[in-house]
């Protein structure tokens, strides 16, 4: 899968390349994440960029839950997550 240019300038920034994503709106970190999810996701389990992935989507998540905003409602499925500003009931990522 690419990477959005505002995707990997982000995932750069985690990286400890530039400070990026330190102002991001949730939408560009959001754009990041879901990114890093597929990479991580669909990646193979020996693949140590795999982990990597899933390591920087779990750092863009928090970033995420920070920032107001929470992936997934209380008595949700997990396939029924999305992003959403935090309400009450909301789960926050962790």
């Amino acid at each position: 899968m690419r990477i959005s240019l505002t995707g990997a300038f982000c995932i750069a920034a985690l990286a400890g390349i530039g400070p990026a994503c330190a102002g991001a709106k949730p939408a560009s970190l959001i754009k990041a994440w879901t990114e890093l999810n597929s990479l991580c996701r669909g990646g193979s389990g020996d693949d140590p960029r795999t982990m990597e992935a899933c390591e920087r989507r779990d750092e863009v998540g928090r970033r995420i839950d920070a920032a107001g905003w929470c992936y997934g409602k209380t008595n949700q499925m997990a396939y029924q997550y999305q992003w959403h500003a935090c309400t009450k009931g909301s789960l926050h990522y962790s």
